[in-house]
């Protein structure tokens, strides 16, 4: 897939209700759709053997947070359209959801698009892909970060 290719992490503090630690929109000004192909989650803090449920849906708005940095991955290209919401305090609305799983704290994973298999968003002004966890007694941070191609 050619495109010029991104990514972005943030953390966010876990606890009962499901917060979203990472969201990347297409920004209002100049709409454009992004593919995303790579995701990975992990848990900071005391290991401990405990689940939480990531959920990694479809967003139409971008939330109140903080902005997290994105990086382009090919130093030669512009900088990302994308507009990023990290650790939010007021959370985005989710529309579907594509991926959804359980998660012991003390793992890492990576989720890897197959060949023509990436999570497309479409080139609608703050409407992207966002991922969140919750747990119902554990409060500790975790990451998300995300690859795409614009």
């Amino acid at each position: 897939m050619a495109g010029r290719r991104y990514s972005c992490t943030d953390t966010t503090a876990l606890d009962s209700t499901a917060d979203t630690a990472l969201n990347i929109v297409s920004n209002a000004s100049t709409t454009h759709r992004m593919w995303f192909y790579d995701l990975l989650f992990s848990n900071g803090g005391t290991p401990a053997d405990l689940t939480s449920t990531i959920t990694v849906g479809r967003t139409t708005d971008a939330g109140t947070g903080d902005t997290p940095t994105i990086e382009t991955l090919d130093p030669a290209d512009r900088a990302s359209l994308a507009t990023p919401k990290g650790n939010l305090s007021s959370e985005c609305t989710y529309g579907d959801t594509v991926l959804e799983f359980d998660l012991n704290h003390r793992a890492v994973l990576r989720w890897v698009a197959p060949p023509g298999g990436e999570i497309v968003t479409p080139a609608t002004a703050n409407n992207g892909l966002g991922g969140k966890s919750s747990h119902a007694t554990q409060r500790t941070e975790y990451r998300v970060t995300m690859f795409w191609v614009e």
